[in-house]
């Protein structure tokens, strides 16, 4: 699909789609599983990832994998003024609701970033470009314009994938979309 309408718009429309989806836990397991292989996961020191809440694709098997594995896993907490943060968690047990209900991590280790870290970033969609159509807030935009140098992978269900997506300056795109279909290998810079 190729959009013309406004950001506002296409969230409304994404949310209702996305929640219309079925065999999401089929779709979910499949993602997961595509994303734990990546070698840029198998090679990262750090995986940040956002923790699933209602609709989204689930990240419940990525997060349990890379903690199992004794990998370095650090969560989001999202701060005043659109600011985010990831917080090393060892444990599920860890996450307490946060801003806008989202489970938040209650310590306060910050991750370390390098190089070698790897952010899986949700979306109502994502385009074959790699822009993706987040949830209005700026937070991943933020975040990833101060650390641009980490690979960023987005997941997402693949009825929600668009040719083109309306993007701006300060949008910031990944390098690699998985769906439980397809992984798109974006024109995204590191």
């Amino acid at each position: 699909m190729i959009f013309t309408m406004e950001k506002k718009e296409l969230r409304k429309i994404f949310r209702a789609k996305r929640a219309k989806i079925h065999n999401k836990e089929e779709k979910d397991r499949i993602i997961q599983e595509y994303v734990l292989n990546m070698p840029e996961i198998k090679k990262a020191d750090t995986v940040l990832v956002y923790v699933s809440y209602n609709s989204e694709t689930s990240t419940r098997l990525i997060m349990e994998s890379i903690l199992n594995n004794n990998k370095n896993l650090a969560v989001p907490r999202c701060l005043e003024n659109g600011i985010m943060e990831f917080i090393y968690i060892n444990s599920t047990d860890e996450l307490r609701s946060g801003a806008y209900g989202i489970p938040e991590p209650s310590g306060d280790r910050k991750a370390i970033i390098s190089s070698d870290t790897v952010c899986i970033v949700p979306a109502l969609s994502f385009s074959l470009d790699g822009t993706r159509l987040g949830y209005g807030g700026g937070y991943y935009d933020r975040f990833l314009s101060e650390n641009n140098n980490i690979y960023k992978i987005g997941i997402c269900y693949d009825e929600l994938i668009s040719e083109k997506l309306p993007s701006e300056k300060y949008d910031i795109k990944v390098q690699t979309v998985i769906t439980e279909e397809r992984k798109v290998l974006c024109s995204a810079e590191r």
